[in-house]
Order: structure tokens, then sequence, then C-alpha cells
């Protein structure tokens, strides 16, 4: 089940964005071809196509997973919104096709991936919709069609949405660190002034 922190609800009731309607599920079912996993409908249809973070402090983030062959690299990404019915088709449909036969820009990645939300840039969060169905993983930015130079891994994030949902860590987790690192680097520049009272 989803662990939504009262904050965050109450957030979202006040951004009040749609819910996903039965319309909507069959839509995306119709187009790609593949039914939703099940904690992606229960999660839009009742909390609905919602914006986790306006700006860069109000984002939330995850870690995700990037296997090479001689290792496997943990990076933490982001989360803007989950966008809604119209928008994930379109993205579906633009990043998953080439615009050309021989195309070395798209598809962006396989067509058994499906662009659920996106993060503060141009990165997406995808559901696998194939023999794993219900898999999140994370999708960087880049200009290269998949295959092609660096284009050729995504991240893996959660075994299904309701552990990427409960994963979920808020802004002020990196903002806090990061005060605090300016904070220590103040007084490593001024030691004069630790302890002392000002004449």
């Amino acid at each position: 089940m989803f662990q939504i922190t009262e904050e965050m609800e109450a957030r979202w009731r006040r951004d009040d964005k749609p819910k996903a309607t039965e319309a909507d599920i069959a839509r995306i079912e119709d187009e790609i071809g593949s039914t939703l996993p099940a904690p992606y409908i229960e999660f839009a249809t009742r909390y609905g196509f919602v914006i986790f973070g306006r700006d860069p402090e109000q984002r939330c983030f995850f870690d995700c997973t990037f296997t090479f062959p001689d290792r496997e690299e943990i990076r933490e990404g982001d989360i803007s919104h989950f966008m809604n019915a119209d928008r994930i088709l379109l993205a579906y449909d633009s990043l998953t096709q080439p615009e050309v036969e021989v195309d070395d820009e798209f598809p962006k990645f396989p067509a058994d991936y499906l662009p659920i939300g996106m993060d503060a840039g141009q990165g997406e969060i995808l559901l696998e919709m194939g023999e794993h169905s219900g898999r999140v993983w994370y999708w960087p930015f880049n200009e290269w069609a998949w295959g092609f130079e660096d284009n050729t891994r995504l991240g893996f994030v959660a075994e299904d949405l309701y552990g990427f949902i409960n994963g979920l860590r808020p802004a002020f987790h990196l903002s806090t660190t990061i005060r605090k690192e300016a904070e220590v680097r103040s007084l490593q520049f001024h030691p004069a002034t630790i302890g002392t009272n000002p004449s």
C-alpha cells in the first residue's frame, strides 16, 4: 500500500490536479497494447496526476541503480510531477518511435517502457510494461537515440510503484546537508569569530 505523508497529501489536495478516469486508463492501455500495473492505476485514480514540486527546493528524490559490466552505480534522481494521460501518450509516441528510418536521436528508450513522470529537467520516470511489468526505472535525458553513444542504460528504481512512492525523499534532506556544509565552511574561513563576542 502507499505510505503518503499528511503533508504531501495536503499539498496534492491544494493543487487539485485531475485524477485518472476509467476512460484515461482505457485510452493508455489501448495505445500501448498492454494492461497498466495495478499500483499505478490505484495511485492515478486515487491521488491523480500530482505535482511533487514546482521548483528545485520542492522536488522529491530517489535512488536509482545503473548496472555496468564491471560495476553498479547508485545515483540520485528526482521527480517533479506525474504526467496526465494526454502527456503520457504524447511522450510515449514521440520518445519511443524513430522519426525517420535511420534516426540517431530517436527512439530515446525501448517501447516497452511507459513514461509516466518527469524530473526537473527532461528526464523521464518509466514504468516497465514487458516481462516484469510494473517495475519503475529512470531515464536521464540523453541527446542520442537508444543504443547509441552512452544512451544504453536505464536506472532501476523500484519493483513497483508502491516501492517508488514510499521510497521518495523530500528535498529538504539535500538542502539541509548543503546548508550545514556551508555553515562549516563559513566557520573554517572565520576561525577568529568562534567563541568570541563582537567588540
